[in-house]
């Protein structure tokens, strides 16, 4: 080990820390003593006493064992007798010693009581403390002496059931060696006490034969007499019960003699068959007291006496434990209920049971101890609130006593600072808890959207903001997201503070204001589109008018308008949208109106402008009218200042023709705008319209805007036109000349027409002279290339590679310039290409060959690939190596464990044999071997060959039935359930270790996750059948996972919503309509005071027709829908607290049940997983969560009738959604509840499914092929011997079905043990009851594994080998030669280059193997496939293909495809080879290092142990038996080096038993001499006869207890002599070793 806090972890305990353990252990039970004395002391005394620590010191003065005297023995010792029974005295000054008179009178008490004194202490024992333990020990025999006669509660068995600290066991130890006396047997207390307390059988006979007598006389007074009689052994006898003994004796007196009738008479029947004997009478004595004091108590129910009740409760029949008067109100009222619940469930009103009374005392204590918790807590809260620390109070408001909803720590000063507000306006200045529950429930639900706003998650804020303890209204859930922004800006106003209640009410509610403004536009917005639609001006200008509609500046005058341009807008959207019923939005109405408003205004001052002109023009003032003309709201074009008497002129002439027309004259004028429309305009109130008034006529004399400006622009046009042709002169010379020209163009124009007319003529005259012309220069050019014909090739090939490299260059320069797009272009296309191919190798069946003989390179081993390779080869020999040493250490490890249990061994039982043989007699030197044999024959871990052998077989089958969950599996499925539900889940859960670990967690998964897939193979017909079958594996698995790993699971998940279903007392959700109005019919009679006209018994059908019914069906199944919600969402939201084993067997059972049976549909399959993972593992805990430890005691031990009723309802509605299965019936009630289920099945299937995904074991507990080889301690189970032996008896009942192959691991290890031994073969003894203790004791097993791991196995040739031979040539051949198929490939030619290509690729391949370590290259054959020709190779591929057709690899006539695929296949598994590998690596790298680790931890205890076997003989020469002075004086003197004996002597000794071929005669001239040898532990043994040196013998005391160990009785030395191994060793020992 390279750490040393690593190797101290591992390190095994030496003999003196074994020891310290023990002493510890002795400490502890010990204490657990004190504990049972002190609570049976305060169960009879009432009153509270000192810790178990504490508890002797407070013995001492004698004042408790006094009192203890005095309540049952009051006669003997008398209250007023007992010094200091306050013990003031004893505070002030200490111990007295009158305090002696009180140990004295408790001494006297158990004289009277008749306690043998064999339990009495000494006073000096307590008063002194010189023997505490005898006084606790009396104190136990006398509360077993007290509960057999009926005066006292048992005591009880506390031994690991309390716990104490470190420190108080230590000092606990130190007191006991102070004590330096053995520890009382506490066991044994009943067995003495029988013994101790004989009777005079004579005499209790005839008293019982006088109280049969008595009773068949039938006098009260008699009877009552035989009672008495102390003879008779009676206890708890009372007076005021005399006649009812007399009855109740009587009838069983009367039933005895009649069954004696029935059997026959006979002349020697006992006369016990008649009478009544001590035993039942007294039985019967104590059944009618029993029956007494509970009526008592049921009197004292009914008058409601609470003084009376707690008497009855204390009488000492009753036995009741707990009880403490102060108590009483909740006694009664706790009573009351029990009572009164258990009239309701039986249908009687009779008496509580003295176990039902135990359990109802047990539960008011409970409540009463919460009440006063809680009552202190919230004292604690109080206090705090007035103080200034927010800490303290969160601190206080977490108490679990206070059951207040959850805390959260971040929000506590949100807590301190309305809490503390809320506190000072109540009346006493104090919270009380319903107070506090309300207004820590409702922050927080503030406190939760505060971290909802802050994380700005929507979901977890909505849902907290309609919780109803936020107490929030008018909260709406359309609006979440509004809610969130607002808030969210209130926060960053406040600087990220806490938002109070107040603060988040006012922002719902002023989001709540926003939403209903912008509601009430959409109205207007809607009645001013319907007004538009419709045309409605009134309804239009109502609309328009509303408040809501947010519109400003809205004029009645322009309705008119308004509707003209929202009607417009309407069609213009319509016709973008193709949408006939498109409406406006708010924005396009406001634009409208603006539009409209300002287009009126427009209007009326284009209006007041036309006026204005016909006013200047009246009254013909030019510059008027210049400037009226030039006004903007005119709008006239081409207004010049130079024309301004020109438009005087034409304008006054207009104005007079309409006045000589004689037009009529009125006051309202039309004046036309741009888009079309009419706005209508009064001259005398210059005022303006859009709509036409009645009657209107347009006024005669009027100049309208249109006529004005078509006056305007004629005059300023002709204006301009003057102006234009004074400044263009030049323009016009220019003119004059173009048409000349143009003339001039034209008389050409005509020439060429009569050209054209003529063009036969003229191409005929031109052709002819032209042909000449050229001929001429041909015939020139001709002779002067002949001349120069050379200089003209090459001009011609220069200026042809001129052309060529012109066009090359400027190609290579565009290639340049866009070199970038270039490579993209081509990337993509090789890259399009390489896709298309390689999806065609992945995804196709027969990818073409051409496809395969493009990846045949990603075969091929690279140079990182040979290195990975080779280091992965590398370091798995390393962990096989490592694996092996360290076995090899582990087995000399246990070799040495070996000879230290046999050096110890034998100390001890020579020990014993020289305290019983001081001297080595003839008489008992017969027996010393026997008696060292019996020592190491003793028990299962004896130290002894056959021992050791079947140990280690039980080690090793355990191991195996550990690790190979098969075989109990298949036990599990073999046995009957009755057997499988006891018996196995004790075996397997003992052997699992209960799953304590990673390592026993997997294997224990491991096993259940087989066995339920062995249950559905072998016996599942149909998927119903596992629910309905109900699986053993599956009770097995769910009682684990919810009362040993799950339990914290339920209580986490389920407790929180549980608590607040049953904290909250107000909700009803009965459903039935009968029983709903049976229940109505009550309250109203209930709260009249008369009776109902209403007929009590009516159907469900006229029970629904009264609306109140109704009404509260309806409030029953709000509040049933919301109940289960909750605790669905309990479910559902506690995912992650499931336990991994139950998700992990529900996915098993999913995917078992779809591969067996795939037709069955996904929802019948979850319908099963759901069964499994709610109705079978929660459904119980909801029904009822007292029983399962889910919520509080004090909330579950006091479950009410409704409450069980609402649990259940809950219950059943979830497990109808996770069934999505229906209710039945018409009721409108039932499809409301069946509509819900289905919406919560989809809810409950999502949940299933993530249940099942989950990963795998190998995963989730990190194991792996390595991980049981890097356990550096072994796995150890304890397992009880009964146990051990079912499990080897059921084991061979089962073989031929567990285990039919003779080569099987578990036939070969049930060989191994044989037979099952005897219950005295394992113990080493033979116990006195085959049924007793000794069945029951647990042995620890060390679990090895019996198989190697790694065997080498030699390589056998198969079809594997050919076919891995035939893919290699193949590929060779492929890749040299082209071809569509592979047998176009096979059948054609080879070409030279072909040979060559491949020649290459074999040199190549040669070099790559030269290369390979020696341990990665290839076989042989495929070396020597690879010398052979392309042609060769194709042969040999056609031979290799009808051979594995011949062994059926291939089959025909598709073989070729057949192996292309598998090459195929092999390309693509590559890369996942090579990450494998990766992985593969680094697992390797890991469990090399542990291994190292382990290897190093193992190296050095096999030192520690070499060096301790060393120290251990070293140590074995002991000092002389006579520590004299003369051994004194020699001291420093060497001992005697040499011991020689006589053979006769030696024989006389029994330790030579012959010598070979030496008569017994000559044994006197024999002598042997022994003396140490060179090594530590050995002696030289030399041989001499007659003097003469014969032989020397080197003898190993190891090797003489290893031949002990191993049962060898006789071994030899010198090849002649025999000796007694077992007399030799104790020779050595009391000669060498001084033993």
């Amino acid at each position: 080990m390279t750490e040393p806090a690593a190797g101290s972890c591992y390190e095994r305990l030496t003999a003196e820390q074994m020891d310290e353990q023990r002493i510890q252990n002795v400490a502890y039970q010990y204490l657990c003593r004190l504990e049972e004395a002190k609570r049976w002391m305060e169960a009879c005394l009432g009153e509270e006493l000192p810790a178990p620590t504490e508890l002797e010191e407070a013995l001492r003065n004698g004042v408790i064992l006094a009192k203890l005297g005095q309540r049952f023995a009051p006669t003997a010792v008398p209250l007023k007798k007992i010094y200091d029974p306050e013990q003031l005295r004893y505070k002030a000054v200490g111990l007295q010693f009158r305090h002696t008179d009180n140990i004295n009178h408790w001494r006297n008490a158990m004289t009277s009581l008749g306690l043998p004194a064999i339990f009495h202490p000494e006073t000096t024992d307590v008063y002194d403390k010189k023997n505490m333990p005898r006084a606790v020990y009396c104190i136990h025999a006398l509360s077993l002496y007290l509960y057999r006669l009926g005066l006292a509660p048992p005591i009880y068995d506390l031994y690991g059931k309390v716990k104490f600290t470190d420190e108080e066991i230590t000092n606990m130890k130190l007191e006991l060696d102070k004590y330096g006396i053995q520890m009382p047997a506490f066991s044994k207390i009943g067995g003495i006490l029988a013994n101790e307390l004989s009777v005079d059988e004579a005499a209790v006979h005839a008293a019982v034969v006088a109280i049969n007598e008595a009773v068949d006389r039938g006098e009260v007074s008699v009877t009552a007499s035989a009672l008495r009689n102390p003879a008779a052994l009676l206890t708890d006898l009372q007076e005021a019960l005399m006649l009812i003994y007399q009855e109740v004796l009587k009838q069983a007196r009367m039933r005895k003699a009649e069954q004696a009738a029935c059997k026959g008479g006979s002349e020697d029947k006992d006369m016990y068959e008649e009478f009544l004997s001590q035993r039942e009478i007294q039985e019967l004595i104590r059944t009618v007291n029993v029956r007494s004091a509970v009526e008592q108590v049921d009197e004292a129910l009914d008058a409601a006496d609470e003084l009376s009740l707690l008497a009855a409760l204390q009488r000492p029949c009753l036995a009741l434990r707990g009880l403490c008067p102060d108590n009483g109100p909740w006694y009664l009222d706790q009573l009351l209920v029990d009572r009164q619940q258990k009239a309701l469930d039986q249908g009687s009103v009779d008496p509580l049971e003295p176990a039902e009374l135990q359990e109802s005392i047990s539960a008011a204590n409970q409540e009463a101890q919460s009440a006063t918790n809680m009552l202190l807590a919230l004292q604690g809260v109080n206090a705090s609130l007035r103080g200034n620390d927010p800490r303290r109070t969160v601190s206080c408001l977490m108490n679990s006593d206070l059951q207040l909803p959850e805390v959260f720590p971040s929000a506590a000063t949100l807590y301190h600072r309305e809490l503390q507000l809320l506190q000072r306006r109540s009346a006493q200045g104090e919270l009380h808890q319903e107070e506090l529950f309300v207004a820590v429930e409702m922050l927080s639900a503030v406190a939760l959207i505060n971290q909802g706003v802050e994380a700005g998650q929507l979901q977890t804020f909505s849902s907290s903001l309609v919780s109803p303890s936020a107490g929030l209204c008018d909260v709406d859930h359309a609006l979440m997201d509004r809610y969130m922004e607002h808030l969210a800006g209130v926060k960053q106003q406040v600087g990220g503070a806490l938002l109070t209640w107040n603060q988040l009410q006012e922002g719902i509610n002023s989001v709540n204001s926003s939403a209903q403004d912008e509601h009430q536009q959409l109205q207007a917005v809607g009645l001013i589109n319907q007004a538009v639609m419709r045309g409605d001006l009134q309804q239009l200008t109502s609309a328009l008018m509303l408040p809501s509609c947010g519109l400003e500046e809205i004029i009645p005058a322009n309705t008119c308008r308004y509707l003209a341009l929202l009607t417009r807008s309407r069609q213009n959207k319509a016709q973008v949208s193709r949408d006939p019923g498109a409406e406006l939005w708010l924005a396009d109405i406001q634009e409208a109106v603006k539009q409209a408003n300002q287009q009126s205004q427009k209007a009326l001052k284009l209006c007041l402008a036309v006026a204005a002109v016909n006013q200047a023009v009246k009254e013909n003032r030019v510059k008027q009218t210049l400037r009226v003309l030039s006004l903007p709201d005119l709008q006239l074009r081409g207004v010049l200042s130079d024309c301004a008497a020109e438009y005087q002129r034409e304008l006054s002439s207009r104005m007079a023709d309409r006045t000589r027309s004689g037009e009529e004259r009125s006051p309202w004028v039309w004046v036309q705008l741009q888009d079309g429309s009419f706005y209508y305009f009064h001259l005398n109130r210059l005022e303006g319209s859009w709509e036409k008034p009645d009657g209107f006529k347009h006024h005669g004399r009027f100049l309208t805007q249109q006529e004005i400006q078509e006056v305007v622009s004629s005059v300023s046009a002709s204006y301009s036109r003057g102006v234009l042709w004074r400044s263009s002169e030049a323009l016009i010379i220019r003119l004059q000349a173009r048409c000349r020209g143009f003339l001039v163009r034209r008389r050409l124009e005509g020439r060429r027409r009569y050209l054209i007319g003529q063009t036969p003529a003229v191409v005929v005259i031109q052709s002819h002279w032209r042909r000449f012309i050229q001929q001429r220069a041909y015939r020139r050019r001709l002779q002067l290339l002949y001349r120069n014909w050379r200089s003209v090739v090459k001009i011609q090939s220069l200026v042809k590679m001129w052309l060529v490299r012109r066009r090359f260059l400027a190609r290579l320069r565009f290639f340049r310039h866009n070199v970038d797009a270039v490579i993209k272009i081509q990337a993509f296309f090789r890259a399009s290409r390489a896709r298309h191919q390689y999806r065609l190798l992945v995804r196709s069946d027969t990818p073409p060959l051409p496809v395969l003989r493009k990846f045949l390179h990603l075969l091929d081993l690279g140079d990182g690939d040979i290195r990975e390779e080779a280091e992965l080869l590398r370091l798995r020999e390393e962990v096989v190596r490592s694996i092996r040493a360290n076995r090899q250490l582990e087995s000399d490890l246990d070799l040495m464990d070996l000879k230290i249990g046999l050096l110890v061994r034998n100390r001890a039982t020579l020990q014993e044999v020289v305290s019983h043989c001081k001297k080595l007699t003839k008489k008992n030197k017969e027996q010393l071997s026997d008696m060292m044999d019996m020592e190491r024959s003793k028990g299962l871990k004896a130290l002894s060959r056959d021992r050791r052998e079947r140990l280690e077989a039980y080690q090793h089958l355990f191991y195996l039935l550990q690790t190979q969950p098969l075989y109990l599996a298949q036990v599990i499925f073999l046995m009957p359930q009755s057997r499988s539900t006891s018996f196995m889940e004790m075996l397997v859960f003992s052997l699992f270790s209960y799953g304590s670990d990673r390592r026993e967690a997997f294997l224990l998964l491991q096993l259940f996750t087989e066995a339920l897939r062995s249950e559905i193979r072998l016996k599942v017909e149909q998927p119903q059948d596992v629910i309905t079958g109900n699986p053993t594996v599956i009770k097995m698995l769910v009682n684990f996972y919810r009362h040993a790993r799950g339990q914290n699971a339920l209580r986490d998940s389920l407790g929180p919503a549980l608590q607040d279903v049953l904290l909250d007392h107000t909700l009803s959700i009965r459903t039935d309509p009968v029983e709903v109005y049976k229940t109505w019919i009550n309250q109203t009679e209930t709260q009249t005071g008369h009776k109902s006209s209403l007929p009590y018994e009516v159907s469900a059908e006229d029970a629904l027709s009264h609306p109140e019914v109704q009404r509260r069906i309806d409030i029953a199944i709000i509040n049933l829908k919301n109940l289960t919600d909750r605790v669905l969402k309990a479910i559902t939201s506690n995912l992650n607290k499931l336990p991994y084993g139950l998700r992990y067997t529900a996915k098993v059972l999913r995917d078992t049940l779809k591969t067996k049976f795939p037709a069955a549909s996904e929802s019948e399959l979850y319908k099963i997983v759901g069964n499994l993972v709610y109705y079978r593992y929660m459904n119980p805990a909801i029904v009822a969560p007292d029983g399962f430890d889910v919520v509080d005691r004090s909330a579950g031990s006091t479950l009410q009738p409704e409450q069980r009723h609402i649990l259940g309802s809950i219950a059943r509605m979830l497990q109808h959604a996770a069934a999505n299965k229906h209710f039945h019936g018409d009721g409108y009630h039932i499809q409301a509840l069946n509509q819900y289920i289905t919406q919560t099945h989809s809810k409950f299937r999502k949940f299933l499914h993530s249940v099942c995904d989950v990963p795998e074991p190998e995963e989730r507990f990190s194991m792996d092929e390595f991980s049981e080889l890097l356990i550096v301690n072994r796995p150890v189970i304890y397992i009880s011997v009964s146990e051990l032996l079912n499990t080897h008896k059921l084991l061979l009942e089962h073989q031929e079905v567990l285990c039919s192959d003779p080569s099987d691991p578990l036939r070969l290890i049930l060989t191994d043990l044989g037979p099952v031994p005897s219950l005295q073969e394992l113990m080493g003894e033979m116990p006195a009851d085959p049924a007793s203790e000794s069945s029951k004791m647990e042995v620890s097993l060390t679990l090895t594994n019996k198989f190697d791991v790694f065997s080498d196995s030699a390589d056998k040739p198969d079809a594997r080998g050919l076919l891995l031979s035939t893919k290699q040539l193949i590929i060779d051949v492929i890749r040299t030669q082209s071809g569509d198929s592979l047998t176009d490939v096979l059948r054609a030619k080879t070409s030279p280059d072909q040979e060559v290509c491949h020649d290459w690729l074999m040199q190549r391949r040669a070099r790559q193997d030269a290369q390979t370590p020696e341990k990665m290259k290839r076989n042989q054959s495929l070396v020597a496939n690879g010398n052979l020709s392309l042609e060769e190779k194709k042969r040999k591929i056609l031979r290799s293909l009808c051979r594995l057709e011949a062994l059926g690899v291939l089959r025909p006539p598709r073989a070729e495809e057949k192996i292309l695929q598998m090459i195929a296949k092999d390309i693509r598994q590559q890369r996942l080879h090579r990450q494998r590998r990766g992985a593969e690596l680094q697992k390797l790298r890991q469990t090399l290092s542990r291994l190292q680790e382990k290897s190093s931890f193992h190296s050095e205890q096999v030192d520690f142990y070499k060096h301790y076997i060393t120290s251990c003989l070293d140590n074995l020469t002991a000092s002389s038996k006579g520590a004299n002075k003369k051994a004194a004086e020699s001291r420093g003197k060497k001992q005697p080096s040499a011991l020689s004996y006589s053979a006769a002597r030696l024989q006389e000794k029994g330790v030579l038993l012959e010598i070979q071929d030496l008569p017994t005669t000559q044994f006197k001239n024999v002598v042997f001499d022994i003396t140490p040898g060179p090594e530590k532990g050995s002696f030289s043994v030399r041989a001499r006869f007659l003097g003469v040196q014969m032989e020397d013998f080197l003898l190993k005391y190891q090797d003489l207890l290893q031949l002990q160990y191993e049962g060898v009785a006789v071994m030899k030395m010198f090849d002649k002599a025999k000796v007694n191994v077992n007399l030799l060793i104790f020779l050595l020992n009391k000669k060498f070793f001084k033993k």
